[in-house]
């Protein structure tokens, strides 16, 4: 009938307007606690139930997103209090949609290089719509959303421009009012850490906790971790001297250049064992491809490759393409392999060897330091990491404040000690940073001088042979090279486009090939 439903509505209306008041009495003396104010708040609360804000606040659920902040280590971090997550990358400012966020990258006082943490950070929150993009798209988990919706000011042209030590909070805060998601994120990236820390902890073989709620916070910045990334690199040991072997008889093989991928016409550019007719001939085409093959990215290896070709073709006064014009694409040479080196001979009684010196000290004054002595100090690879580290940021200063007219000397003295600080996983700024000027150092003093060895004479030249026969005892083998010849000339017609593994099985097809004496 008419006005049911009326009645049916008012009737709702009414059950709420009484519920109200019965739960009222049901909970009287005990409204404010936490546990009936979480209670009547969720979705088991029954009538009407007002919120006395700001005395009363309802709660906000843990995917709740409002501003954005920065997450940072814990302030009681024994190994790297307050450290930024933050890279300084610039996702985050690339994503934002209203590009509400500005980041500045960190530098070194002393080099001007970048580092990889932010000096200023800033978010205007009257732009920020809360979307949550820049925390989604964070490769570190650098940036989260905050639970902070009170932020209402009557200055919003300073005040509502968030900066660094505002947005940075610690990584307990993100904890707290986030667990299920940050222990989500720790089991994700393997650790409770930066996931930088867990490259270390791979690389040093150190097994980490495993990311539960209970040790997040035993967890933070594994004492072991920090060890190994500032431990130097195990020395490699010295080869044993092995007895001298026969040297093995000469073999002929096909250089197609012309079908041949870039990393075999830079082995065969390279290979001094060739004749330089067949190096120079793989340069020139290695050459072409990389200035006309777009698809092609070269490495160094390949640029190296043709400049020792180039090299050798200068010192036999011609060039690559004088000496490449008489090679055709197929053609058969003959390698003549170099024999491993022989055992060394004792020294004859008449030379008694020497006793290895004793290590000298040497006092290291940085400060005070000419830059031929600072060079020198950076360069002796006899001294400790840091004392060079120290002698080459000094020098690297001077050079940059314009004191003196540098040399190539002075830069590869500097560029020596980098490359000992990267393989020891560092930098010089870094490993120079414990150093005091003017320590006393021991100084390993470098190995006597060998004996010049007496020149032999040239060897003939070998002519070159006849194409090899394809052996026919192994059928399998030619079936293989067989179905590669016929996958790279599909690809060379670009009848099909050939992926990863069709390159791998041909150069597995020509390796096989080369070591059977098969053209190709």
């Amino acid at each position: 009938m008419y006005g049911t439903g009326i009645l049916r509505g008012l009737g709702i209306t009414l059950k709420h307007f009484i519920d109200t008041f019965t739960n009222d009495l049901e909970w009287l003396g005990s409204r404010s606690t936490p546990e009936t104010f979480e209670i009547r708040q969720g979705m088991q609360s029954e009538g009407v139930w007002t919120v006395e804000y700001p005395e009363e606040k309802i709660a906000v659920p843990e995917r709740f997103r409002f501003v954005p902040f920065l997450v940072v280590n814990n302030h009681d971090d024994p190994h790297a209090p307050g450290h930024d997550w933050c890279t300084s990358c610039g996702i985050c400012a690339k994503v934002c949609p209203p590009q509400c966020i500005w980041i500045v990258r960190g530098s070194d006082p002393n080099t001007g290089r970048p580092k990889p943490e932010p000096e200023a950070f800033f978010i205007d929150i009257d732009i920020c719509m809360n979307c949550g993009y820049c925390s989604e798209f964070c490769p570190f988990d650098a940036i989260k959303m905050d639970h902070d919706y009170e932020l209402a000011s009557y200055d919003r042209t300073t005040n509502h421009i968030f900066d660094k030590p505002r947005l940075s909070k610690e990584v307990r805060y993100w904890q707290n009012i986030a667990p299920t998601t940050a222990l989500e994120e720790a089991i994700t990236r393997g650790q409770w850490e930066h996931k930088d820390t867990l490259k270390v902890a791979k690389k040093a073989g150190i097994a980490m906790s495993e990311p539960v709620w209970e040790n997040r916070e035993a967890a933070q910045h594994n004492p072991d971790i920090v060890a190994a990334k500032q431990a130097p690199r195990p020395a490699a040991a010295a080869p044993s001297a092995a007895p001298a072997a026969a040297a093995p008889a000469p073999v002929s093989i096909s250089l197609d250049v012309d079908g041949a991928s870039p990393d075999q016409l830079a082995t065969w550019a390279s290979d001094e064992s060739l004749p330089l007719a067949a190096r120079s001939a793989a340069a020139v085409r290695l050459g072409d491809l990389i200035r006309n093959d777009k698809s092609f990215k070269p490495s160094s290896n390949h640029r190296k490759a043709v400049s020792a070709a180039q090299k050798a073709a200068k010192a036999a006064d011609t060039t690559v393409e004088d000496a490449a014009a008489g090679f055709k694409s197929g053609q058969a040479v003959t390698v003549a392999p170099v024999a491993p080196a022989a055992v060394p001979v004792a020294a004859a009684p008449s030379a008694p060897a020497t006793a290895p010196a004793a290590p000298a000290s040497v006092s290291i004054d940085v400060e005070g330091g000419s830059p031929d002595q600072l060079a020198e100090w950076a360069g002796n690879e006899g001294l400790p990491l840091a004392a060079r580290a120290a002698a080459a940021v000094r020098l690297d200063g001077m050079i940059r404040d314009k004191t003196f007219k540098p040399t190539p000397t002075h830069r590869k003295a500097i560029s020596a000690a980098k490359k000992a600080a990267a393989d020891a996983e560092t930098i010089i700024e870094d490993a120079a940073a414990g150093f005091t000027p003017g320590t006393v150092v021991a100084s390993a003093p470098a190995a006597a001088p060998a004996a010049p060895v007496a020149p032999t004479a040239p060897a003939e030249p070998v002519a070159e042979a006849a194409p090899a026969a394809p052996a026919g005892g192994d059928s399998g083998l030619m079936s293989q090279i067989e179905a590669a010849r016929e996958l790279e000339r599909k690809g060379r017609d670009k009848e099909i486009k050939l992926t990863s593994a069709d390159r791998k099985q041909i150069a597995e097809a020509k390796k096989a090939a080369k070591e059977a004496g098969i053209d190709w």
